[in-house]
Formats: C-alpha cells, structure tokens, sequence
C-alpha cells in the first residue's frame, strides 16, 4: 500500500491536546495580553469601522492615527514604542467593547494552543491561564479555525 493510500485510510486525527478543555479566565487589572512584546493586531475593514465608531472617528482619521497598512495592504493596530497597542491605556483597552475578534480570541490562538507546552508559556505572560472558567476543546477548535493570521 502506498503512503498515500494509507493517508486516505487513516482513522481522523487525534484529539487535541487540550480535549479535557483548559482553565481561562481575564484577571481583573492585567493588561499583559495587549503589550510589551512586539506583534500585529489584524483589523478586517469593519473592526476598523466599528472601533472608529465606537472612538466618535471617521474611518479616515482613525486609520490615520491608529493603523498601518503593510505592503500587501493588510492592516494592522500599531504600537507604541515599548510594544503596547495604541488603544491600551492605564485602565486596560480603551475600546473594549469594540475590540477586534483577535484580541476577544485571546489566548486561544493558534501558536498558544499548538502545544501543551506553548500554552504554559503563555502563562508567563498571562496570569488568567489556568485559572477561572473551563473553556471545552470543541469551542476552542471552532475559534481557532476563524482565526486569520498575516
């Protein structure tokens, strides 16, 4: 038989690591998840709409302030210097209620969730992980598959 064969044969993959779901839940005053380490924050066009609306802003002067398009025209948040969102301020998000799905999806994103072992690393940058409500596995597969990464 060969390779591919056995591959159309095969029984689905294994269950995930975290088939038993994990503990998640956001601690009151942390605002680690949203700095101090560079990356991107993807907006689609209508988080960029709903976040300038919920800001009082056009669209033009919120991507203005708070957006960079990259080459391929994607957009992202951009950051303070020290890595921070530009929407996080001393109190946490200041646009919560409008955050963009990445930003709800957290920590349950797939380089987190790859591994056990990722998953406690991210520990040690959110306290939340672990603790709290008990997330099941067929919620986080769900949102892992709607997640869209640069």
């Amino acid at each position: 038989m060969s390779d591919d064969a056995v591959s159309e044969t095969a029984e689905p993959s294994e269950a995930p690591w975290f088939a038993e779901g994990v503990r998640f839940s956001c601690v009151a005053g942390c605002r680690r998840c949203c700095g101090g380490a560079p990356g991107d924050v993807w907006v689609t066009e209508e988080e960029i709409a709903a976040i300038a609306a919920f800001m009082k802003l056009s669209v033009e002067d919120f991507e203005r302030s708070y957006v960079r398009r990259y080459a391929s025209g994607k957009p992202s948040l951009r950051e303070r210097r020290n890595h921070d969102c530009i929407l996080l301020d001393e109190k946490g998000c200041s646009v919560y209620a409008a955050r963009p799905k990445q930003c709800r999806d957290y920590p349950f994103w797939p380089e987190v969730m790859d591994t056990p072992f990722a998953w406690l690393a991210e520990r040690n940058r959110c306290p939340g992980i672990g603790e709290g409500e008990l997330h099941d596995a067929p919620k986080i597969v769900d949102m892992l598959k709607t997640q869209k990464r640069g």
